[in-house]
């Protein structure tokens, strides 16, 4: 759990992470900020994009990204405003094995002081404990 400290300056109703497939992703993340009240996407965001080496995709749209990329980019949007919970259903589709991995890193970090619920056929992911 977040210290009260912390807990305070997170915004008072959930957020809601979807893909404009015609706005590139940058600009997606940081809208995804500023609805929860910030000037610019959360650090985690920048550490998401050096562990997935995504950076290529940062000016791109979506419409045309491959099942995997369009996955990193809802990961980035949705890590890109500070969540307090989160709920994934197949967050690991269309990743390749290693950008998996950083998924499994990333999300088991975030359930250290956040409730995650996973909805997953990927049984791995799904089951991974620390």
């Amino acid at each position: 759990m977040l210290p009260l400290s912390q807990a305070d300056q997170l915004p008072p109703r959930p957020g809601l992470a979807t893909i404009d497939p015609d706005i590139p992703l940058a600009e997606q993340m940081t809208n995804a900020a500023r609805s929860a009240g910030r000037t610019q996407p959360e650090l985690l965001a920048d550490i998401a994009i050096d562990a997935f080496e995504c950076e290529s995709l940062l000016d791109r749209v979506p419409r045309p990204m491959s099942r995997g990329e369009r996955q990193i980019c809802s990961i980035l949007i949705t890590v890109s405003a500070p969540v307090i919970a989160l709920s994934l259903v197949d967050p690991t589709a269309g990743l390749d094995g290693r950008r998996r991995q950083v998924a499994v890193d990333l999300f088991a970090e975030l359930a250290t002081d956040r409730p995650i619920a996973v909805a997953s056929d990927d049984v791995g992911f799904a089951s991974y404990r620390q």
